[in-house]
């Protein structure tokens, strides 16, 4: 490490591939100068030029056919060095040869199996970051992030958008009859109900408790309306063929993009509004606005 060191402090060239270039040709060159130097040394200079043009000429072809094989055994360290670059600036997954087995080989063997295995551990880590432990579905945290930009693409494009908001009716009166252990086998049946009502496009999330909400692109009011009623009866006979319990219903407001709305808030503020009114009026129902 000291020679490398020392080229550090080299100011010309600044590239590591042109420091090693330039101690190869002045490696490739020294014979050359021995050859000068001794020519004048012994006074014979003049009398072998053709000597000396030779030398040159080798010298010179070497040198050029020495720097195009190093360039090319420089290039695995390279191509790592980007794969890393490429992989810190973008997350770009890398695409590096890993059939060689020199040590410039398995140098990128291991830059490709270390930054894959990273790749994956950082989805894990993602998307347990933005998934509800209990239901699966994704979590407050994603909707905060996801969703503002879901409804902006929708605004842009003109596209349908709506979002239900759903609420286990009578839900902590249940726990108190049934116990907590029963009360999360409700949710997690609410949750496959929301998944299997949005095969066809659609993210169900739990926003905490027994409160969920679905986000549907491309949905109208009639696509939304039916989305809420799969997911009610779906919901009730779930409950009713695996928990053989008095009958749990869902409360749903339904709400579609307007022009007029300007975020998601506005978007989920008439969703709530929708069930609260659905609530207010007995429960077991949707109501659309």
């Amino acid at each position: 490490m000291r020679f490398y060191a020392f080229m550090q402090r080299v100011g010309w060239p600044r590239s590591y591939v042109g420091k090693t270039m330039a101690i190869c040709f002045v490696g490739t060159h020294v014979p050359l100068i021995a050859l000068v130097g001794w020519l004048i040394w012994s006074g014979h200079l003049g009398n072998d030029w053709g000597i000396v043009l030779v030398v040159l000429v080798a010298t010179l072809i070497g040198t050029a056919g020495t720097l195009l094989g190093l360039a090319g055994m420089l290039m695995p360290i390279l191509k790592a060095r980007k794969a890393l670059d490429s992989y810190t600036r973008d997350r770009v997954p890398p695409d590096l040869p890993t059939v060689y087995e020199d040590a410039a080989g398995q140098l990128m063997k291991s830059v490709q199996s270390t930054l894959m295995q990273l790749d994956r551990t950082i989805d894990t880590l993602e998307s347990l970051s933005v998934t509800d432990p209990l239901t699966g579905l994704y979590n407050r945290r994603w909707i905060d992030d996801v969703g503002e930009r879901t409804v902006a693409i929708a605004r842009r494009q003109g596209r349908a958008f709506s979002m239900l908001v759903i609420d286990v009716d009578r839900f902590k009166s249940f726990n108190d009859n049934h116990g907590h252990a029963l009360g999360d086998q409700v949710l997690i049946l609410v949750a496959d109900a929301i998944r299997e009502s949005t095969r066809d496009g659609g993210q169900g999330v739990r926003q905490g408790g027994d409160e969920f909400c679905v986000l549907l692109s491309d949905c109208d009011r009639e696509g939304a309306e039916a989305v809420a009623k799969r997911i009610r009866l779906a919901t009730e006979l779930g409950v009713e063929d695996f928990l053989r319990v008095e009958k749990v219903t869902l409360s749903i407001g339904v709400a579609t993009l307007r022009a007029s709305d300007q975020t998601l808030h506005d978007l989920r503020r008439r969703a709530d509004e929708q069930l609260l009114h659905a609530k207010r009026t007995g429960r077991n129902r949707l109501s659309i606005g």
